[in-house]
């Protein structure tokens, strides 16, 4: 078994690659606000990193 989170599905990992650059890489709102966004959201729904 692979030790990514999606357990070596490649067709997965593939579209959560796509679709990470296009909310990242897209649009007119700075990447670091962006991530500092998800990072929010993360901490309101209790996430742990």
């Amino acid at each position: 078994m692979s030790d990514t989170p999606l357990g070596g599905h490649q067709r997965a990992r593939s579209t959560l690659d796509a679709h990470v650059a296009a909310l990242l890489e897209s649009g007119r709102i700075e990447r670091r606000t962006k991530e500092l966004v998800g990072v929010m959201v993360a901490w309101l729904n209790a996430c742990e990193y």
